[in-house]
């Protein structure tokens, strides 16, 4: 495989000759209930998960906006997919935040790493020992782990004096168990099992503050570039919406290939008339709907990228709630789109019913809990703290 970097046109273009794969095999994964190996091959062989490395390693170093269209491309043909493709991203993003050494060996063979992350720090406990920690837990939400290579996750660390502190942890994939739990409603395909880990021992070298990592501090003492300068948490907010607007671009889009193909075969036979098919009102107001939640996404990627590190935390938790809102629009456009499909529309072979099916899932995501996002701009606007840590 070259080492050769990608520009960004071309990582958009590897995006969307993908999408007829992901299409054609989204409904084979979701019943899988995992993602396929082939898929994960293809987009190995397209060099996108090299996309956020950076190019000392062999990566393409793409920043924010790059990100945002290669995202958005494969979510639209495959919500799940593009969800996982997605965090696989983000979360080689967070291995420029360990120390340096382990980066090199991260990235030694290969210039991307798959690995599943996880921000519950309840999850688990670390024990400081000689050289490094020993740490028990078990987390959810595993995506990434069926073709992992390493695992990351985050414990809380007491130290002798009573203190805790969030650290995050690497360890290899054969070091912790992966526990098959996924039997969803939604984004089936992503495959995110729960992950035990039993008394692994985890080199110092392989660890990073909880504080650091989530606001680029490590990063971008080691890298130059202005991705390394972004805070972790509206990455992971991206990978997440876009992944939820994705689903809902698709489902509209299926939804004018059906009802097209419908007001045709009704013209032919009725010689020339048009029945007026799916209440196109509704419909034209879901379409209008996903626009402007695409346009609120957009807004705040500008913001981010001029902003960075810079941000204060009132304005982080505003892009997280402006990322929330524009979700909560996709999955009540694509409600009422699924209300006007008919019964076709109940099949679970439909990709409008998937769509369905995945953002009423995704957009769970504890990033985007609804009334703490809400509350908490409330308080921003009234010139009060924030409350959440998620920034």
């Amino acid at each position: 495989m070259s080492n050769t970097h990608l520009e960004p046109a071309a990582l958009i273009e590897a995006a969307e000759n993908l999408v007829p794969l992901l299409r054609e095999k989204a409904r084979e994964a979701e019943v899988a209930r995992k993602p396929l190996d082939e898929v994960i091959d293809a987009i190995r062989e397209s060099r996108l998960f090299s996309l956020m490395v950076p190019k000392c390693y062999g990566g393409h170093e793409a920043d924010l906006d790059t990100f945002f269209e290669v995202s958005l491309t494969l979510s639209r043909a495959d919500a799940s997919m593009g969800w996982l493709v997605s965090f696989y991203l983000e979360h080689a993003f967070w291995f420029c935040g360990f120390p340096e050494e382990f980066q090199k060996e991260v990235f030694s063979d290969k210039s991307y790493v798959l690995a599943p992350a996880t921000l519950n720090i309840g999850g688990g406990t670390a024990k400081e020992v000689e050289g490094g920690y020993r740490v028990n837990g078990r987390w959810q939400w595993g995506t990434g782990i069926i073709h992992a290579d390493w695992v990351l996750v985050g414990a809380m660390m007491a130290s002798e004096d009573g203190s805790m502190a969030p650290l995050f942890f690497a360890m290899p994939r054969e070091e912790v168990e992966a526990i098959d739990t996924w039997h969803v409603a939604g984004m089936c395909s992503t495959g995110s099992y729960d992950i035990e880990v039993n008394d692994v021992f985890v080199p110092k070298s392989r660890t990073v503050s909880m504080f650091d990592l989530t606001n680029a501090t490590s990063a971008s003492q080691i890298h130059d570039g202005p991705l390394y300068r972004t805070p972790l948490i509206p990455i992971l907010g991206f990978a997440s919406a876009l992944s939820m607007l994705g689903a809902a671009q698709g489902a509209l889009e299926e939804y004018q290939t059906q009802t097209k193909a419908k007001i045709a075969a009704n013209q032919a036979r009725a010689g020339g008339t048009i029945k007026d098919e799916g209440k196109p009102s509704v419909v034209a107001e879901a379409a209008l709907t996903i626009d402007a939640a695409e346009l609120i996404l957009r807004d705040v990627l500008r913001d981010v990228m001029d902003q960075r590190d810079a941000a204060s935390p009132e304005t982080r938790g505003t892009w997280i709630t402006r990322m929330a809102h524009a979700i909560f629009m996709c999955r009540g456009a694509v409600q009422d789109i699924v209300s006007v499909t008919g019964a076709s529309g109940s099949r679970l072979e439909s990709p409008i019913q998937r769509a369905l099916r995945d953002i009423s899932t995704g957009s769970n995501h504890v990033l985007f809990d609804r009334e703490a996002r809400y509350a908490d701009y409330g308080r921003t606007l009234l010139d009060q703290p924030i409350q959440s840590m998620m920034v």
